[in-house]
């Protein structure tokens, strides 16, 4: 199909260009297309140029040629102002589709416009009101979480990354603790890419809540959503609610899970936001990107450079608040004063194999990185057999499907025991092929899987149904209340029972895709890498694979191909990290 398509369009443009231009304008906009497909949101044409885009087709000409002979066509622009044409070349001979490249400055300039000027608070305030709260680090120290937060009262646009169990959460809490004690009338919206995702950043808030006396008094009536239900998606129109026209009414906005929000939905919120508002983007910039094109959270980090220190700037306005004395990055462009990323694991101090892959993959030390998958840890272990590795899972897995029996709670508890997480959906080493080796292991073990809705079956919901609340992402489990079977789902004060009838699109969850696992932690994982070379052997799947586990984590693949795959951190072509990262 995507075949297709690139084929259509590519052949409607070509059609309008003079003939002399018509073959290399079809054969750009095929590859463009495809490029986007993979995630790309521009191709640079100095990286394409003398090569071929397809099978049996001439080389792409020298870079200055290409660009000559694309603005010729009249269906290509630059980026200055001029007709709005199908593609557009920037400066740097990045060539885009004309929605794409809006988006792109789009963000761009929301991130701009929120970096100049002087801080919102006084560092004297701000260390009076971390001293009233009990936050100030004893001296000597330093506190990533506390010059997170910092950087967040000081701004109004703030990145914060960091990898699972860094204190992500724990920071934001503390953030918005700060900040209401500041100003106690704020406006706050919490929300994520997804209806899972959102929902457990509000429950792990309110968990937290208790520790923080501003955020408790507050923390009932701070709503968390989805990043479409707070923009006033309309299905219908395919279009938003809120936007320049109808601004939003926070004073304060959190995203989480940012590394799966893509340049078009960001725009949209830039938009939406009143000037005055805070942003704050939250994620883990070395998880799988966005399913759409481009990876803006990945940019805003490559661009600030996290790791090498903070700005000067911000640099020194947390040494005024706290006394402490951060790493400086000296090169860093304005946005290294709005990026933080946290380098403390508070949670993999008992899985060494987890913590120290993930600390390694985070770090692009693929050789440290194979050597701790190699070591054979309790907690992290490589098993190539599938039907070995799924023995490891089979008495987790039979007890979920025996807790379908019993009582909802139970039953949704078991949820978060174990999964299996592929790189696909579809193939031999895909989800729906190891849902089938599940319940045909559940079948050997005495438990129904012949019909539709049998009892424990994990359900995983693929579609939005906004009229009865369900969401893309969200998890439920089958079991028998008063005698009739329905899907139950958790809430954040308990659980929801849901009829067959009224359930959206859905599929079983006993496996399930990476990307669909995004925002979830299950006790024990099972990653399921294809037997075969492919784009899907990269780092960030299996990353974000072992990283969803809490306690154990095995890897079924070949152990040939590990090395590979550790070693493959694809870069989404995109213009934004060097606009950004410009001194």
């Amino acid at each position: 199909m995507t075949v297709l398509l690139a084929s259509e369009l590519a052949a409607l443009l070509a059609g309008r260009a003079p003939a002399a231009f018509a073959p290399l304008l079809q054969r750009t906009v095929r590859l463009l297309y495809g490029e986007r497909e993979a995630g790309h949101v521009c191709i640079p044409l100095a990286e394409w140029q003398h090569r071929t885009g397809g099978d049996g087709e001439p080389p792409f000409p020298d870079a200055a040629s290409w660009r000559h002979d694309l603005l010729a066509s009249g269906l290509c622009g630059t980026d200055a102002a001029g007709p709005p044409l199908p593609l557009v070349l920037d400066a740097a001979d990045r060539l885009y589709f004309r929605r794409h490249f809006r988006d792109e400055r789009r963000v761009l300039a929301l991130v701009q416009a929120r970096l100049d000027g002087p801080p919102r608070v006084d560092a004297a305030r701000l260390g009076a009101a971390l001293r009233d709260l009990g936050m100030l680090p004893p001296a000597g120290t330093v506190d990533w979480q506390l010059a997170a937060v910092a950087a967040a009262v000081a701004r109004p646009f703030t990145v914060l990354t960091g990898g699972p169990g860094t204190g992500k959460t724990t920071t934001v809490a503390k953030l918005l603790s700060v900040l209401l004690h500041l100003e106690p009338r704020l406006q706050i919206a919490l929300c994520a890419p997804t209806g899972k995702a959102a929902a457990r950043l509000g429950e792990a808030l309110r968990a937290r809540a208790e520790q923080q006396p501003h955020l408790a008094a507050a923390a009932d009536g701070i709503a968390t959503r989805t990043l479409h239900r707070l923009l006033g998606y309309l299905p219908l129109e395919d279009a938003f609610r809120h936007g320049r026209d109808r601004l939003l009414p926070y004073d304060v906005v959190v995203v989480d899970e940012a590394s799966m929000v893509d340049p078009a939905l960001l725009a949209q919120l830039g938009e939406a936001l009143r000037p005055d508002a805070r942003l704050v983007l939250v994620g883990d910039r070395d998880q799988l990107a966005a399913v759409a094109a481009g990876q803006v959270l990945g940019d805003l980090c490559r661009a600030a450079e996290p790791e090498r220190g903070v700005g000067r700037l911000l640099a020194d306005y947390v040494h005024a608040a706290t006394g402490m004395e951060l790493p400086v990055h000296t090169a860093a462009p304005p946005l290294g004063n709005a990026v933080v990323a946290l380098r403390q694991n508070h949670r993999f101090a008992a899985q060494p194999g987890i913590g120290g892959f993930a600390t390694a993959l985070a770090a692009r030390d693929a050789t440290t990185a194979g050597a701790v998958l190699a070591a054979g840890h309790a907690d992290l272990l490589v098993e190539p057999d599938a039907a070995a590795a799924l023995q490891h899972m089979a008495a987790l897995l039979a007890a979920a499907a025996a807790a379908g029996a019993g009582d909802a709670a139970t039953a949704l508890a078991h949820l978060w025991r174990c999964r299996i997480l592929c790189a696909t959906r579809h193939g031999p080493t895909g989800a729906d092929a190891w849902n089938r080796r599940v319940e045909a292991l559940l079948h050997r073990h005495g438990h129904r899987t012949d019909e539709p809705f049998y009892l424990g079956r994990p359900v995983l919901v693929t579609q939005n149904d906004h009229q009865n609340q369900i969401w893309n992402g969200d998890l439920g489990v089958v079991v028998e209340h008063d005698g009739q079977r329905c899907v139950v789902f958790a809430t954040a004060t308990g659980c929801r029972d849901v009829s067959l009838l009224r359930l959206p699109a859905h599929t079983t969850a006993w496996a399930m895709t990476v990307h669909k696992a995004q925002g979830s932690e299950f006790d024990e994982v099972l990653l399921a890498m294809p037997d075969a070379p492919g784009p899907l052997w990269q780092a960030p799947v299996l990353y974000t694979g072992v990283t969803r586990a809490r306690r154990r984590a095995i890897v079924c693949a070949p152990p040939t191909l590990l090395q590979q795959g550790l070693s493959s951190w694809p870069q989404r072509g995109s213009g934004l990290a060097d606009a950004l990262g410009r001194r």
